[in-house]
């Protein structure tokens, strides 16, 4: 199969390509000329084909799809403090329906649209599941509130036999190759000493490894149905003191201590400083929308994608942080040397 991926040069997007390859699929990758991502750089040696352009150039968007026969679209303007929505607009939405657009042109078979947990109902529920309704982002609003404009473009385009089109909607993902995801981060913050935990640890979140959300993307290319969402989620979810009691074991800290910043407080604080820093024009060190990233109680159902399409996330997360931890530091060897 020729694949053409988007968003190719990002954190899941490399790990797709290279996935895709491994299975023995031709890979075209889409990227932009001004990016310098070390998939670029390994193209030849991979097999991949470059195309070069942005999702916001219909033509492009046209040369690119030309010859593949199947997308897997997960090129998207992410969450950045102090962006002006109409980018997120113009990137996530306008986007989507440039592919969509050229897809349908190319009479390409299958367009798997990646999406977000985020688009739905979730606060309080450990087995949210796809039939939740869209609703209202409470936190990172343009980046969800465009997200879900796209996917319902996208399932409409399907349900009215357009585009071969299905969803899926991966939860928080990390491994090895993301440097700014909130896993990273985490664990580089404890190796400073620089991170506190922000609310009682009680709460639950959905953390995936970036191999299983890979497969679990791929499963629903090959077995997915179309016009159908699903939802790739981890092994189960977590409480955000396992998480943490985790990356201090991988870290060979031992067990952390029993200290965290109360929730409440942690967002007054942002709240004042997100408001100083946009009279000053700067981004500030912590935002209301990390800190309900890391105190909001939710967790996630993948029975669909498990009964439909196979998927079974199999790394926990004792040994996904292990794997990262060790691409960290390997990483902060080479910069050294």
């Amino acid at each position: 199969m020729r694949v053409l991926v988007t968003g190719a040069t990002g954190f899941m997007g490399s790990a797709l390509v290279r996935f895709l390859v491994e299975q023995g699929h031709q890979v075209r990758a889409l990227a932009r000329r001004s990016c310098t991502s070390s998939l670029i750089g390994e193209a030849g040696k991979l097999g991949i084909e470059l195309a070069w352009g942005d999702v916001v150039d219909l033509e492009a968007m046209q040369a690119a799809v030309d010859g593949a026969d199947s997308i897997f679209h997960l090129a998207a303007q992410r969450d950045v403090w102090g962006l002006d929505e109409a980018n997120y607009e113009r990137v996530n939405v306008q986007g989507t329906r440039h592919l969509l657009e050229a897809a349908r042109s190319a009479g390409v078979r299958c367009f798997v649209y990646c999406s977000s947990v985020g688009v739905a109902r979730y606060p309080g529920n450990l087995q949210a599941d796809e039939s939740l309704p869209y609703a209202e982002a409470s936190s990172q609003v343009a980046y969800h509130c465009t997200k879900a404009q796209a996917e319902r473009e996208v399932l409409a385009a399907a349900w009215q036999g357009n585009v071969p089109a299905l969803v899926v909607r991966p939860v928080i993902t990390y491994g090895p190759g993301d440097r700014t995801g909130m896993i990273t981060q985490l664990l580089a913050r404890l190796e400073r000493g620089t991170f506190f935990l922000v609310g009682n640890g009680h709460n639950h979140v959905d953390l995936a490894y970036v191999g299983d959300m890979v497969k679990g993307m791929a499963l629903a290319w090959e077995q997915g149905r179309i016009g159908q969402v699903y939802i790739l989620s981890g092994p189960r979810p977590v409480t955000m003191w396992e998480v943490l009691t985790a990356a201090h074991a991988v870290l060979g800290k031992g067990s952390p201590r029993r200290l965290y910043v109360p929730a409440s407080l942690a967002r007054l604080a942002a709240g004042g400083l997100e408001r100083v820093c946009g009279i000053l024009g700067s981004k500030p060190p912590v935002t209301l929308d990390a800190i309900a990233t890391l105190t909001v109680d939710r967790g996630f159902s993948h029975a669909r994608a498990s009964s439909e399409l196979g998927y079974h996330p199999e790394v926990e997360l004792l040994e996904g942080f292990r794997q990262t931890a060790t691409w960290l530091r390997e990483c902060d060897g080479r910069q050294s040397s």
